[in-house]
């Protein structure tokens, strides 16, 4: 029974965007000294080792059907090699709050292509789920003031977040038709293996001539941990539950990244925790609930009501 309760993938996708919201802080961080692919071909390294020796563990390891293989070396495309780097070099340019409300669409994006390429059935509930959160995000990123978002500016940042966006979404579909056949721990190896393999030449170009880098003892463990948590745990725990829950289902909890931000922040930066913050993370968890196919207590309520009123 506990270990039922410890694996259950709603409990599992909660989880996954406490360990993801750090991407973004030590991202920011790590694109001061290092380049974009080289950041994504060590952190996916580091992944690629972990993930080959539990794999190896197995006794039951499946060779994928060669008309998988491009469905897999789609999943390291997108997921591994183009959404990480993406990621990286769009905050080079762009703001945290724009960035942060791009990526609010992304479960929006996820429920589109689910029923275009899946087939898969998202009910209006859900879809208000989705926006519920969104404008959840919304609120906490211009910090619950017009004028902010009135003063916003674009740049070519926002363009690349949005492309990122666009292929997590990609990924996270495809996710699910691939983990029908093989399981997450062989779809997140197989995938992060295909990225590193791509990632590496570009990793090596990015070194050339006499551009200056430096890899500083920070940076280290900031690759370390990304790479261990932030891509072993937290891709095998995202695609188990893509296989359990879904698409669509799985891609509501992204938008837990920026409440769970706010919290970080409060405990390890000494950033004080606002009205908006509150307003905003209530909407969050509120989306979240709603999109989860679960209904709020109001509506029950009200027929009880009504009908002790009669």
């Amino acid at each position: 029974m506990l270990k039922e309760k410890l694996t259950s993938p709603y409990l599992l996708l909660a989880l996954v965007p406490l360990i993801w919201s750090t991407n973004f802080i030590l991202g920011k961080i790590l694109v001061q000294s290092l380049p974009p692919f080289t950041i994504t071909a060590v952190r996916f390294g580091v992944a690629s080792i972990i993930l080959m020796l539990l794999l190896f563990t197995r006794k039951d390891i499946k060779i994928p059907p060669r008309s998988l293989w491009p469905s897999i070396i789609a999943l390291g495309i997108t997921g591994v090699f183009a959404f990480n780097t993406l990621v990286y070099f769009g905050l080079r340019y762009t703001t945290t709050i724009n960035s942060t409300i791009i990526n609010a669409f992304n479960p929006v994006l996820v429920a589109l292509l689910a029923v275009i390429w899946l087939k898969e059935d998202v009910s209006i509930k859900r879809i208000g789920g989705f926006l519920i959160s969104v404008a959840g995000v919304f609120v906490i990123a211009i910090r619950g003031s017009w004028g902010i978002f009135l003063s916003m500016s674009f740049n070519p940042g926002d363009i690349i977040i949005l492309m990122a966006t666009f292929i997590w979404a990609v990924y996270s579909t495809l996710g699910k038709k691939v983990m029908t056949v093989i399981t997450p721990l062989e779809a997140t190896t197989y995938a992060s293996l295909v990225g590193v393999i791509l990632l590496v030449p570009a990793a090596i170009w990015e070194w050339r001539g006499d551009v200056a880098y430096h890899m500083s003892w920070q940076a280290a463990v900031s690759l370390v941990y990304l790479g261990v948590f932030a891509s072993v745990i937290g891709f095998l725990w995202w695609n188990h539950s893509i296989a359990r829950l879904g698409s669509t289902v799985a891609a509501n909890f992204y938008n837990l990244i920026p409440v769970y931000a706010i919290i970080m922040a409060y405990f390890f930066l000494d950033e004080r925790i606002q009205a908006y913050h509150l307003f905003g993370g209530t909407l969050v968890l509120i989306g979240v609930y709603i999109g989860s196919g679960y209904s709020l207590p109001i509506a029950g309520m009200v027929k009880r009501i009504r009908k002790d009123t009669e």
